[in-house]
């Protein structure tokens, strides 16, 4: 029975969509045949399922639903509810779809859709584990270790929560790979004969074609699981015994003796899993997938996956052509008091450096005189900052309407123009400029491993209180490290809420 897939959960988030759909009609109008809502039909709940399986192709959580708390599932459902509104206003704006029924009926429709979503799930949860509660149910899985690495594989195991297994057999190679296995010939021919245990050495093993292996059933009693000894080989024991999957955890092995062995599984028909071989690294991250004809082990500090970039940047368009909108209107009246009081060119360009690198040309309204970065060298002996950027109080480079912007932070408005541009994001890393870059450490650049955004964490935590580059780098790093959309929503109220206080600019 393929529980594991998410037809399951799907068809109750249908059905739920469904009953939110209805729940709402009958709270906004008290009956579902009302005439308001006959116009247009029923056509509003086929668009949101529609726009439900498209959202579903992008947005999809790293941890399987099986594996989340009540209160992370929660949360993925409120956001899971955020993208599928933001997907429903743009097609009812651009194609004007179902507009006899209020904001107020789909305001409804999604507390009713968030409520019966989570149940669905908290069903499918329940159902799952239920169903998997029955040994009968699970798959039987043998897992064949080396001596040193069984211990560290078991424990792993039983963190994992692989419900639908049952751990049936341990199967331990108690002699080194590289030692004895490892020099077999590549042709490996089965034998049947055994090698008698040695009563004075219960841990010698059976001999077999793979080597010394000893065997340990899992057995499961009322007064908890323990394993008892089996004095089979292990081909005795995969043959006489039901085996659906296997776990190989022998790093150290040979090529030949490890393919040679998933072959022989794989000739019983038994599934094999092999752990992939780390070699010592301890990434924070690490997925194995295809690159060109290769297939390969990719190491990050934080592995960011394609759906979850396409989020971030269609939140940055939406807020770039809102931004960019504001930056017009705002530069209407800024523009003139800028040349005013020093003429020349009223948006400021500079050569920055974005991600991973990348040069780019950043936007500001003009808050300095045009001698500025010629001035720049005389006064970095009074620079305020330890590290690799510049700031100073009561800069003589910055005009009197260049402080009112800064204060107000109303020179970044061009930066929404990169944003629209792909180079920038809303919330980000600070782009840092050529001069700065180029004097970097190796472990600086990390900093630059997303965009750089118009605000960011370092911004929102007091940026005018900061005077090491270092902490700056820190905080950067953590963004990078605990990134979410959910994040990003946050550094951007809090932003806001800054900017009307007042606070952090300078």
């Amino acid at each position: 029975m393929a529980i594991k897939n998410k037809i399951l959960y799907i068809f109750l988030d249908i059905a739920g969509i469904i009953a939110a759909y209805f729940s709402a009609a009958l709270a906004r109008y008290a009956s579902v045949s009302d005439s308001r809502l006959r116009i247009g039909a029923w056509n509003g709940s086929l668009i949101i399922v529609l726009l439900y399986l498209l959202t579903l192709m992008f947005y999809q959580p790293k941890t399987e639903i099986e594996k989340r708390s009540n209160w992370r599932e929660f949360r993925i459902v409120c956001e899971f509810n955020m993208y599928l509104a933001f997907l429903l206003a743009v097609i009812l704006y651009l194609f004007k779809v179902n507009d006899a029924l209020p904001r107020s009926f789909y305001l409804l429709f999604f507390v009713f859709n968030i409520f019966y979503m989570y149940l669905g799930r908290m069903y499918y949860k329940r159902f799952q584990y239920s169903y998997y509660k029955n040994r009968a149910n699970r798959k039987k899985l043998l897992v064949y270790a080396n001596e040193s690495n069984m211990l560290k594989v078991m424990r792993k195991l039983q963190l994992s929560g692989l419900y639908e297994y049952e751990i049936v057999a341990a199967a331990v190679v108690e002699h080194d790979e590289r030692d004895k296995v490892g020099k077999q010939e590549n042709q490996i021919e089965k034998s049947d004969k055994k090698k008698e245990v040695d009563p004075a050495k219960p841990n010698s093993g059976v001999m077999s074609a793979w080597g010394n292996v000893r065997i340990y059933e899992l057995k499961y009693g009322p007064d908890g699981t323990y394993m008892e000894d089996c004095e089979q080989s292990i081909e005795e024991y995969m043959k006489q015994n039901a085996i659906d999957d296997v776990l190989v955890s022998i790093p150290e092995c040979s090529r030949d003796y490890l393919s040679q062995f998933i072959l022989y599984l794989e000739s019983m028909g038994i599934a094999v899993h092999v752990t992939v071989n780390t070699f010592g690294l301890t990434e924070r991250e690490k997925k194995v997938e295809d690159f060109g004809v290769y297939h390969v082990l990719t190491y990050c500090p934080r592995v960011f996956e394609p759906t979850e970039l396409f989020l971030k940047r269609l939140m940055d368009i939406a807020g770039g052509l809102v931004g960019a909108l504001l930056t017009v209107l705002i530069g209407i009246f800024l523009a003139p008091a800028i040349y005013i009081e020093s003429p020349g060119p009223v948006v400021f360009k500079q050569t920055r450096i974005g991600r991973n690198g990348r040069r780019f040309k950043i936007y500001k309204f003009r808050s300095m005189y045009m001698d500025a970065e010629e001035r720049k060298k005389e006064l970095m002996k009074q620079n305020e900052m330890n590290g690799l950027m510049f700031k100073m109080k009561d800069d003589p480079r910055i005009t009197k309407v260049g402080k009112f912007i800064r204060k107000t932070s109303l020179d970044e408005f061009p930066q929404f123009f990169n944003v629209l541009k792909g180079d920038m994001s809303l919330v980000g890393t600070r782009p840092p400029t050529e001069d700065e870059f180029l004097q970097y450490d190796e472990h600086h650049k990390r900093r630059l491993s997303l965009k750089p955004g118009i605000t960011g964490m370092w911004q929102v935590s007091g940026r005018s209180d900061i005077q090491d580059f270092e902490e700056v780098v820190r905080l950067d790093v953590e963004y990078i490290d605990n990134w979410s959309i959910w994040l990003d929503i946050k550094i951007l109220i809090m932003t806001v809420l800054m900017l009307v206080r007042g606070k952090g600019a300078e």
